[in-house]
């Protein structure tokens, strides 16, 4: 027995520490030790979740008034209009009153408003009624930036202004379909609203914004800072120590998708909870003191002969911690102590070895190639690796040293090496090599990291800086700068530990090492030349300029080069650079400034509706009433005769006024209504009559996050883009496109008899296009229902209308039977940048009307006929310019036709902003008619149309203007015998 106790320790150990009465009470103690933490946990679990819940509940309140404040901001023609006019001219003030009033109409004491354009640069922001200055007082501009690029749909944010927490809702303000800016609104967050909700669900609050505690309990805010001290993981509950106490903190973010915008800290007290335990616990230690009294004697008796040795290897391992690997303890016994003790000193043994190898290795090697290298990861051999990989060479580097000292020269070269590689080991690259004044980088070997192609595009910028702060040092001595050219591509290699057994170094081989190579050598001093696949293959973002192909030895064909000026805000000069404007942006300029000097707008204006008061605003803000209105006058003279304008003669003219009235109902923050009452000249323009109509009548509901909807009533029709623009601001001309200009081209209620007499129709104009073809000169009106949404950057909508879009306006009515053979209308939309925009629409509907002669082929019938369209269209709008283009391909099933006559048509236009108010545009539209097989041969089934138009248009005030249109038409006299047509156009919304 002896025996054992001298050689095992492990009967020492049980001898001396596991007494029946120490296992007894360390099991009970560690009983109440697991209930007390069970019932800590639970009651702090609780209260923080009521906590919670509580406070998601006010901030929800609070969102939904944000919402109700913004929405008559966003939705409002004249908003729009202000903030347009803010945008091109600088001027706020008519933007910052029409603001204030409507914010006034809610009766809040403290409101933020901050709209931006669509860069995201902020316009106007004001904090009650008074506009804050600075580049971006409110901060909104990151959160803007999110919502006008598509990653969310809205955009929430805290910030702290004079001492007050503003919770900040941001939105997206939208003109047909395009995004002109956002909207942030922003309110209080009270201090007393959070400390009468900490009072009463008894925990203490802090709402921590900015690192400090802008509203929040008394104690809370006293212990802020101790409580934070010993938070790590945000998301968990921490038991602290605190003024006394023991709390129970959790850390939650503000803003669940941004946890950067802050922090909500909760600290339950435990004080309560633990009391009992407490107590319990005090008797337990008082009645088992005396026993572990008898165990501590007779463990003091067994531990000298235990803590000799233990404090020999404690003693050992500092020494080992301070990095001597020579140390070693002494082995005496012959139990595991002395066992522990003989694998102590191997272990120091091969640590030492080891540590000896890893000096040398981090003089030859990067630290990554050195570790892998220590642990025996890298073996002789390579493997195929993606991976970017830069050259950076000094230039000149022999005139440069030419007569210096040899010392000097290795101390140059050093200390520019040593700038490079730090460039390098900051982005987490590996130096490859030097190889005389040129410098081998790889990025993602041999340890995988994200982003490598960004990674050296950020090392190589930071290499140019280095080098620029080299220079200026050296340029304070006396001596001449140094140049620096860099070369990056990213591609597949060969990477690997390459050589003998006895000698070999891990390096990267292939031809994306050579090209790299090649652009070093190309690049002059100070420039960066890439790859277009490297700038592909990047994260980040990029300043570039794309220098075509170029051809390197070694390589058969030419490689896109692009010169890298910078990225993310950064470039190799310290700076954004100057913006570049082109030749005949500048030339579109001056000429504005020559045009009445469009830049200093009135400050009066014509009156709104909303300046005189009439809307209505219920006392808890969920139903308003708005009022607006829009009148067009409008004024066409035409060299020679217009088919579809009656009276239009050669040489003769045709004034026609338009009046629309719109009603905006607003209830609660889901549901929409819009009402239009339009009186103008007809559909199809007459010199006389006046036609008085109801244009649109729907209900809107949408989902509470805003991502679908459900739109009933009478509307546009969805199909294609031109219909979300017409008569709107974002329309640059007064005549729709050709494409929907002369969308209408069956005789709709006739079935010819034959293919031949189907042909004879486009000769005889006053028989037949009267019934089927006018040039209607609107976006058709009709009944309908459609869901429309969108998720991320894709936008879709989908509906059910009682008409196809080519019918007349005499089919836009309610009608039940068409009703029951719907037009059914699908589209999609992708907002690919904030600049660029793809979208796709899809219509299949009946759109024969009741015969007026000739019969039906047996087996068809009216709604069998059916007109099948597709178009394709995109918009870019950056800075003053804006491009659209629009292509449609139109199918139709014809009554006793052995083929469906199509049609292609397509329409492209630009636009510039030359100064505030003032722009200009140009447009061409084409119509295509496919060939129908008839008893003389094929001919094509109407007469193809060019149209070609510019247009220039001037702002007068905030929401008045003028806009002239020239068009020139290239088609037959029996379709349209004007050659020319000049509109003017005078429009004021009130």
């Amino acid at each position: 027995m002896l025996r054992v106790l001298r050689e095992s320790f492990a009967a020492k150990l049980f001898a001396g520490l596991l007494g029946t009465v120490g296992l007894l009470m360390l099991v009970t103690y560690g009983v109440m030790q697991s209930v007390t933490a069970t019932q800590v946990q639970q009651a702090s679990e609780r209260a923080t979740q009521n906590a919670a819940t509580q406070f998601t509940k006010l901030d929800s309140i609070r969102l939904q008034l944000a919402a109700r404040v913004a929405r008559p901001l966003t939705q409002a023609p004249r908003i729009h209009a202000l903030l347009d006019e803010a945008v091109e001219t600088g001027d706020l003030s008519l933007l910052a009153g029409e603001v204030v009033y409507q914010v006034d109409l809610f009766q809040l004491d403290d409101v933020l408003v901050a709209f931006t354009d669509t860069r995201g640069r902020p316009v106007l922001t004001l904090h009650g009624s008074v506009a804050m200055e600075g580049a971006d007082p409110a901060g909104v501009t990151p959160i803007a930036e999110r919502v006008l690029s598509g990653e969310a749909m809205e955009g929430r944010s805290y910030r702290v202004l004079d001492g007050e927490l503003f919770s900040i809702r941001t939105t997206l303000i939208q003109v047909g379909g395009r995004a002109i800016g956002t909207l942030s609104v922003g309110l209080v967050v009270p201090d007393e609203e959070v400390t009468e909700a900490g009072d009463v669900l008894g925990v203490e609050v802090c709402l921590v914004v900015e690192g400090s505690c802008t509203a929040g309990t008394a104690r809370a805010r006293e212990a802020l800072d101790l409580f934070m001290d010993h938070m790590g993981d945000r998301g968990a509950a921490r038991d602290v120590e605190v003024l006394g106490d023991t709390w129970s903190v959790r850390l939650q973010p503000l803003v669940e998708a941004d946890p950067g915008q802050g922090e909500r800290l909760i600290a339950v007290p435990l004080g309560p909870v633990l009391a009992p335990f407490r107590r319990i616990k005090a008797a337990l230690l008082l009645g088992g003191g005396f026993a572990l009294v008898l165990s501590v004697v007779v463990g003091v008796a067994l531990s000298r002969g235990l803590t000799r040795p233990v404090r020999a290897l404690v003693a050992a391992t500092g020494r080992v911690a301070e990095g001597d690997y020579e140390a070693e303890v002494p082995v005496t016994t012959r139990d595991e102590l002395g066992t522990l003790a003989a694998a102590f000193n191997d272990m120091t043994h091969g640590l030492l070895l080891k540590e000896r190898l890893r000096v040398i290795l981090d003089v030859v090697s990067s630290r990554e190639v050195a570790e892998e290298l220590v642990r025996g990861g890298l073996e002789l051999g390579g493997e195929n690796r993606q991976v970017t990989v830069l050259f950076a060479d000094i230039r000149g580097f022999s005139t440069l040293t030419e007569g210096m000292e040899p010392q000097a020269v290795i101390g140059l070269l050093n200390e520019c090496m040593q700038r490079l590689s730090d460039a390098v080991v900051e982005e987490r690259g590996h130096v490859d090599k030097f190889v005389g004044d040129e410098l081998m980088a790889v990025f993602n070997a041999p340890k995988e990291v994200q982003d490598h192609a960004g990674r050296a595009l950020r090392a190589a910028v930071g290499m140019q800086a280095a080098m620029r702060v080299l220079n200026r040092e050296r340029a304070a001595r006396g001596e001449a700068a140094i140049g620096l050219g860099i070369g990056i591509n990213t591609g597949e290699v060969v990477a690997g530990k390459m050589g003998s057994q006895t000698r070999n170094n891990y390096t990267v081989l292939g031809d994306t090492v050579n090209l790299a190579s090649r652009l070093c050598s190309a690049a002059g001093a100070g420039e960066i030349l890439v790859t277009r696949g490297c700038v592909e293959a990047s994260e980040t973002t990029v300043h570039a300029e794309e220098l075509g192909g170029r051809a390197f030895k070694g390589f058969t064909e030419e490689v896109a080069v692009v010169a890298v000026h910078g990225v993310g805000g950064s470039s190799p000069e310290g700076g954004s650079g100057p913006a570049r404007t082109s030749p005949i942006a500048s030339a579109l300029i001056a000429l504005g400034l020559l045009v009445g000097g469009a830049a200093d707008l009135p400050a009066q204006a014509l009156p709104t509706l909303s300046d005189l008061g009439l809307e209505y605003l219920s006392a808890d803000g969920a139903v308003q009433l708005s009022l607006s209105g829009r009148v067009d006058l409008e004024a066409y003279r035409f060299p020679e005769g217009v088919y579809g304008l009656a009276g239009a003669g050669a040489g003769e003219g045709l004034v026609a006024p338009r009046i629309r009235l719109f009603t905006d109902l607003f209830l609660g923050d889901h549901v929409y209504g819009l009402l239009e009452m339009r009186a103008d000249r007809g559909h199809a323009p007459q010199p006389v009559s006046m036609d008085a109509r109801l244009e649109q009548v729907y209900l809107r509901v949408t989902r509470g996050d805003g991502s679908v909807s459900l739109q009933v009533g009478r509307f546009a029709s969805p199909f294609g883009s031109y219909p979300l623009r017409h008569l709107s601001p974002a329309d640059p001309f007064i005549r729709p496109p050709l494409i929907y200009d002369y969308r209408t081209m069956m005789c709709a209620g006739i079935a010819p008899p034959t293919a031949e007499a189907f042909l004879t129709w486009r000769d005889r104009p006053d028989e037949f296009r009267s019934i089927g073809a006018p040039p209607v000169w609107d976006v058709p009106y009709q009944w309908g229902a459609m869901v429309a949404g969108s998720s991320g950057p894709v936008r879709y909508r989908l509906a059910a209308m009682n008409s196809a879009p080519s019918s007349g306006p005499g089919a836009w009515g309610w009608d039940g039977e068409r009703m029951r053979h719907p037009s059914l209308v699908a589209g999609v939309g992708v907002t690919v940048s904030p600049a660029f925009s793809l979208g796709a629409s899809f219509n299949r509907g009946p759109w024969l009307e009741p015969l007026k002669q000739g019969t039906f082929p047996e087996g068809r019938g009216r709604w069998d006929h059916l007109q099948t369209m597709v178009s394709l269209d995109a918009t870019y709008a950056r800075g003053p310019w804006v491009a659209r283009a629009e292509v449609v391909r139109d199918q139709w099933d014809v009554p006793n036709l052995s083929e469906a006559p199509v049609e292609y048509g397509g329409s492209m236009e630009l636009q510039v902003d030359v100064t505030a108010g003032f722009f200009v545009a140009g447009r061409v539209g084409v119509l295509d008619f496919r060939p129908v097989a008839g008893e003389a041969g094929g001919r094509d089934w109407d007469y193809d149309v060019t149209r070609v138009e510019a247009s220039a248009g001037y702002r007068l005030d905030r929401n008045s203007g003028v806009l002239a249109s020239l068009g020139r038409t290239s088609a037959p006299s029996v379709l349209e015998p004007a050659q020319g047509m000049l509109a003017v156009q005078w429009w004021w919304t009130f």
